[in-house]
């Protein structure tokens, strides 16, 4: 399965198009010229983990299904991919540039501006959509348990889920995406296929303008990190009301107060994403972000062989884990 989600694309320039020499990276390894990788075929591949074992992960046990989904869907396959393709995971995934403490806290402050602008958004989808389907869509039930269940799952959905979800989302996929897409595009299309990857219709459009602007972040900067950020504190409030039972801002009130909220949530994020523009002014060139492992071997098409065992060693763990977690639900627990 994955041996087929870089198949049929080219990957290399074609030759008879002048390349110009690329500057090294900090390493010393020399950046080639970006190949076409295939995004479709790794949401695929994604969403076939994600709906095949992950979902069965988090029937056999809510919170450890959910840590397990976020390591083993999210975290661990771009970086095989990525290596397995003769890329350096880091610049592919967006994870190796370091952007300054003032960029990673605007990002911070973006989340808490997000959050108002997809509750409204929320509030205003659930005026139209069937009343069934927000019943069945409540995520707010994931949170029902003891304490210990609901802070578990707070800090899954604050912290790792943020992570690992921005690893694939906003650093494979879209730098997939940007090897044969202009930046805007490949934002979109990142941003589409991250709101189709929660299977949520009612959440749908909010998602979507989430992940449209976590992606202009991570486009701008060339890193992940301040998306992280922003991913975690919007995570953070909406798990901190579902856990404490509050009601979200998602939840249909008056037309009148739903539009104010998204006019003060967009008031919020107009000044913070003019500040990103003055502090991103010239977003990182995407030859730097696709950085070969081995140059003896320029091809970058996906061969298993090009994966260390250690990586495989933890894709095996991952399925060690699966099963462990089936034993503990047979056994009643």
């Amino acid at each position: 399965m994955i041996r087929n989600v870089d198949s049929g694309h080219t990957d290399i320039a074609p030759p008879e198009v002048p390349l110009l020499p690329p500057p090294a990276d900090a390493s010393g390894a020399p950046p080639i010229e970006p190949p076409v990788k295939s995004a479709f075929g790794f949401f695929v591949l994604l969403m076939v983990l994600y709906a095949g074992l992950g979902g069965t992960a988090q029937a056999f046990h809510p919170l450890a299904g959910l840590l397990w989904t976020e390591l083993f869907v999210f975290l661990l396959p771009p970086v095989l991919i990525a290596v397995g393709s003769n890329l350096r995971p880091a610049p592919f995934l967006l994870l190796s540039r370091r952007p300054p403490t003032r960029d990673v806290l605007l990002g911070a402050a973006s989340g808490l501006a997000l959050f108002l602008v997809a509750g409204a958004i929320m509030s205003l989808t659930i005026r139209v959509v069937p009343r069934g389907w927000v019943d069945a869509f409540d995520v707010t039930r994931l949170f029902e348990g003891s304490g210990a269940h609901r802070l578990g799952m707070a800090v899954a959905a604050s912290v790792l889920a943020p992570l690992a979800e921005e690893v694939a989302f906003r650093g494979y996929l879209l730098s997939a995406l940007r090897t044969h897409l202009r930046p805007g595009a490949a934002i979109l299309g990142s941003s589409v296929l991250f709101a189709c990857m929660h299977l949520d219709p009612v959440r749908f459009p909010a998602v979507l303008f989430l992940g449209l602007f976590l992606g202009w972040l991570a486009w701008r900067s060339g890193s992940i990190w301040p998306a992280v950020a922003a991913h975690g504190v919007n995570n953070a409030l909406g798990s901190a009301m579902a856990a404490g039972g509050a009601s979200d801002p998602g939840a249909e009130g008056p037309l009148g107060a739903t539009l104010a909220l998204l006019a003060l949530g967009i008031a919020a994020l107009a000044p913070l994403a003019l500040a990103w523009v003055r502090a991103t002014p010239t977003p990182p060139e995407m030859r730097t972000v696709v950085v070969i492992r081995d140059p003896a071997d320029p091809s970058t098409r996906f061969r298993l062989s090009r994966v260390p065992p250690g990586w495989g060693a933890l894709a095996g763990l991952g399925l060690l884990l699966y099963a462990a977690l089936g034993l503990f639900r047979a056994g009643g627990g």
